[in-house]
């Protein structure tokens, strides 16, 4: 059994290959601190298992998650993040992920949703599956961002985080007039008119760190 655990932080990848590691024993757990050390991991063997920070320093986790399901196919890929799952669940799902899992979840429902995703169904967690089956995304009362694309709302989290429009580009691997196209889809959806009003808004919708 094989384990990849993408993540930045060194504190995080201990906790999570402990937590492994009292539960699968035998399994060999290998880490990957930047989307660049994933891509070279990734076609070195067959993962029973990839856990997968969406926040990476050099690229997007949900970006990287589009090369894991080519570089890897039909390995379940769990998103191991900081970020809200109420904001990111549906959208990782949609993405191909297995399932959602907060860096504050339990050792025990981590286990859990590792061995649900290795017999091949997905974790879903009780408030997720709730708001899937009743609650669509754009029903009224959800707030403006809920109508943002999943590339909308990675941009929308970078500017607000202070990073410049080249570095944007760069990070999600597109040109710098893109980055201004969907600057200026993002300020039409919300209704705001100038980058600080975005800031604001990210800020005060707990959209950026």
């Amino acid at each position: 059994m094989n384990f990849l655990l993408i993540d930045d932080h060194p504190i995080i990848r201990e906790s999570l290959g402990l937590t492994l590691r009292m539960q699968f024993p035998s399994a060999i757990i290998t880490e990957a601190a930047t989307a660049k050390d994933a891509m070279a991991a990734l076609p070195g063997r067959r993962w029973s298992v990839v856990l997968l920070d969406l926040d990476l320093p050099d690229r997007s986790g949900l970006d990287l998650l589009k090369d894991v399901r080519n570089l890897a196919p039909g390995t379940p890929v769990l998103i191991f993040s900081g970020r809200s799952e109420a904001e990111y669940g549906r959208r990782v799902l949609a993405a191909g992920a297995m399932g959602f899992l907060s860096k504050l979840t339990p050792a025990p429902e981590i286990a859990a949703a590792v061995r649900r995703v290795l017999s091949g169904r997905k974790h879903i967690s009780p408030d997720l599956a709730e708001s899937i089956i009743g609650h669509p995304q754009t029903a009224d009362g959800a707030p403006p961002h809920a109508t943002l694309s999943t590339r909308e709302l990675e941009v929308l989290r970078l500017y607000a985080t202070g990073v410049a429009p080249a570095d944007i580009a760069q990070r999600l691997k597109i040109s710098a007039k893109t980055v201004s196209t969907y600057r200026t889809r993002i300020l039409e959806k919300l209704a705001l008119g100038t980058t600080a009003d975005l800031i604001r808004y990210a800020v005060q919708h707990q959209l950026a760190d």
